[in-house]
């Protein structure tokens, strides 16, 4: 059956942009025509994404491998050109990579292409800059070539607009911030607001949850970068908060034009905030002398993460339409402040929460198993289920070594766990037989 669906949602979101619809008549025309996936358990609708991964992926290596292909075969005679030739060489196949670009980018068929092409300019100008410096023999600081390169991504992200530029872009600020605070010691707090000012919103107004994506898992490395010279000890609570605060985005997704930025925010939230709840079953939140021990931008830079994760659930919760509607819902975004309220903000005004911290940490990767766990059963989804399954041996297995002396006790705790993975699994079965049985026949 064909499916046309994926289309329509394409052109809602270019009507969106161009202002020929509004954000209301966006969403009621999202809510009307989901994507529909057909195979062999019947038709369901898709969790959403922009369907752009394959694309932008086999997009990306193509051009990544062309690229290093025509560097690698001018830097076969490279040493017997003179220096003129060598500009000329450079400035040309830049200049070929985006004029094609642009002259195909225009077609609606061959935009993709188009993208492609001028993905190739902007990774041959990206190559230009260190071929320059050797030519010149600059002896500068190095990255700021990376700076520059994503300032042409960044351009071309807007000007096209493109989401895998800003992919590129987003890439090149990490490991420009990274490169200065490693090799230089110097943290640039401002790559972070850079992600969230110039490429967030991006990701937004193209409805591209693949670039949305990377942004999201950006932005707390570049934060983290940006916060190290301040003390290690910040770096646990900032993560926490910033995680904490896409769960809260993911709420109020619901209720604007880009309902599928949800998922995004979720699963990149839940990425991030479980194994950081698992390492603060280990260390809790390191001691540290507070925030006001910080002065001036820094204290602006350590105090937002604590502002905008405040505001984003005050919003949330007080939002009809995106607080928590059941008791898992309740369940989830309760697990997310208590760690914020027990341990995350004590500790940033100063308080220890080494030993309690770990207490709440535990208990709480406990509850997510157990409720994964739930929902794995009840709902029939293997996944959830497996996950679930695999968090609760993980934390027997963490706790063997630092909790349970005796071998009596560490023998009853895999007792114990082998026996609820078998009720789990029996249960689990149980559960699918009767959903099969209540299926109604065709």
């Amino acid at each position: 059956m064909d499916n046309n669906n994926p289309w329509l949602r394409a052109e809602i979101d270019q009507w969106l942009r161009e202002g020929v619809i509004s954000d209301e008549q966006a969403k009621i025309l999202y809510a009307r025509y989901p994507v529909m996936i057909y195979g062999r358990g019947g038709v369901r609708t898709s969790r959403g994404g922009d369907g752009r991964w394959g694309k932008l992926i086999f997009a990306a290596l193509g051009v990544s491998i062309f690229g290093m292909g025509v560097i690698l075969l001018f830097a076969y005679n490279w040493a017997d050109m003179h220096r003129y030739l060598k500009l000329a060489v450079i400035g040309v196949s830049i200049l070929l990579a985006h004029g094609a670009g642009m002259a195909l980018y225009g077609a609606d068929r061959q935009r993709k292409l188009g993208e492609s092409l001028h993905l190739l300019g902007t990774v041959l100008f990206g190559a230009g800059i260190w071929l320059v410096a050797q030519i010149y023999h600059f002896d500068a600081h190095y990255p700021d070539g990376f700076l520059l390169w994503f300032v042409a991504a960044l351009s071309f992200a807007w000007a096209l607009p493109s989401a895998v530029h800003g992919i590129l872009a987003a890439v090149l600020l990490v490991m420009w911030s990274g490169l200065e605070t490693f090799e230089f010691q110097r943290q640039l707090p401002q790559t972070s607001w850079i992600l969230m000012f110039c490429l967030l919103p991006l990701a937004w107004w193209l409805r591209a949850n693949s670039l949305l994506t990377i942004v999201l898992l950006s932005l707390p490395l570049s934060y983290v970068f940006g916060i190290w010279g301040f003390g290690e000890q910040f770096v646990m609570p900032v993560l926490l908060l910033l995680v904490a605060s896409y769960f809260a985005f993911a709420r109020l997704a619901v209720g604007l034009a880009n309902p599928e930025a949800k998922n995004v925010f979720e699963s990149v939230g839940r990425a991030l905030w479980l194994p950081l709840v698992f390492i603060g079953s280990f260390i809790g939140v390191p001691p540290q002398q507070g925030i006001s021990a910080v002065a001036g931008f820094g204290l602006l830079h350590l105090l937002a993460p604590l502002v905008l994760a405040s505001a984003a659930w005050l919003w949330a919760l007080a939002k009809s339409g995106s607080r928590p509607a059941d008791k898992q819902s309740w369940l989830d975004s309760g697990l997310v402040l208590g760690v914020l309220l027990l341990a995350v903000v004590p500790a940033m005004f100063g308080a220890d929460m080494t030993g309690f911290g770990r207490v709440v940490f535990n208990v709480v990767f406990l509850a997510y198993s157990l409720l994964y766990v739930y929902r794995g059963t009840e709902q029939g989804r293997g996944k959830i289920l497996g996950l679930g399954c695999f968090m609760l041996s993980v934390l027997a297995f963490a706790r063997f070594t630092d909790l349970f002396y005796s071998l009596l006790a560490r023998s009853s705790v895999f007792l114990v766990l082998g026996l609820l993975l078998f009720l789990i699994g029996q249960r689990y079965a149980k559960q699918n037989t009767r959903r099969k049985l209540e299926k109604p026949r065709a």
